[in-house]
């Protein structure tokens, strides 16, 4: 059956989107994970803006739990998989009510984080696998419609070419993806200006929300959406890694970029005040009420 234009046109846009020019490799994803890794802590982050992070993350995490256990999907018979699961904080967070819950991701450093956080949490009905979403053969893994809700959040392993069909192929009754919707952040704005000569542009436009939801309506479901709005203010200190983040929510990348930042930083002197405001979008469908549209 041929694909109308519309539904051609938003799964390109689903399967095409770049959040950043990273390569998407093990050592990279290891690389990310010890940066989040240090800001999770432990419980002892390491500075003032890590366990605002922390905390945020954190909430999220649980607001994100809180919706689907009120829709009845986290309850003790049901089997759940986050793939791209990072630090596992939601698969521990499901584990709480859910039979069974699974993470997969392809950091083998996030792997090991999931499992000492869950069994720090005396959860034994979790595990983790390390594996390559993109080259997973759902059928020969035995993976087809072995979950009662797949998982996603923030994950290039969600919108690669074909991988929503296997997220779809795995459940046998729902899924759910979260990513950002919107994002503003008043210190990239002064530093865009101010360093890079151009009007601020949000990396995270909500490109993917949209697509995504637009995708699964021409396929003949019904998304629904849940959302959660996280607001905070910190005084960010000098460092070489907040320069490499605020440069990267401006859009550039590299030592040049974070060098750039960081001289800016040092000319104003102390900390600098930052308020940014994130708003996340939770698309869920049950794959079992598709229509013909």
């Amino acid at each position: 059956m041929t694909e109308s234009k519309d539904l051609a046109y938003f799964k390109n846009l689903w399967e095409t989107r770049q959040d950043s020019p990273v390569d998407h490799s093990p050592d990279i994803w290891d690389e990310r994970a010890k940066e989040w890794i240090g800001a999770l802590g432990a419980g002892v982050p390491s500075n003032a803006g890590d366990a605002l992070r922390a905390g945020s993350m954190r909430s999220r995490v649980e607001a994100t739990a809180a919706y689907l256990r009120a829709r009845g999907l986290l309850g003790k018979d049901s089997r759940v998989v986050d793939v791209g699961c990072g630090p596992g904080l939601f698969v521990a967070e499901f584990a709480k009510t859910a039979g069974r819950a699974l993470g997969i991701d392809y950091s083998a450093r996030f792997v090991e984080y999931g499992r000492e956080h869950a069994s720090g949490l005396g959860l034994s009905n979790t595990s983790f696998e390390c594996l390559d979403f993109f080259a997973l053969d759902v059928d020969k893994a035995g993976l087809g419609g072995a979950f009662d809700l797949v998982f996603t959040s923030i994950t290039p392993a969600a919108s690669g070419k074909g991988c929503l069909e296997k997220l779809i192929k795995m459940s046998r009754a729902w899924c759910c993806n979260t990513s950002f919707v919107h994002a503003s952040d008043s210190l990239a704005e002064r530093v865009s200006r101010d360093v890079f000569g151009r009007e601020f542009r949000p990396r995270w436009d909500g490109g993917g929300f949209y697509a995504l939801f637009n995708l699964l309506w021409h396929l003949g479901y019904s998304p629904e959406t849940y959302y959660f709005d996280d607001d905070r203010s910190e005084l960010a200190a000098p460092s070489r890694r907040a320069a490499e983040r605020c440069a990267a929510a401006c859009g550039e990348y590299g030592e040049d970029a974070a060098g750039r930042v960081l001289r800016y930083f040092e000319s104003r002197g102390g900390e600098m005040e930052r308020r940014s405001s994130f708003r996340y979008g939770s698309i869920l469908w049950d794959t079992r009420a598709k229509v013909s549209r």
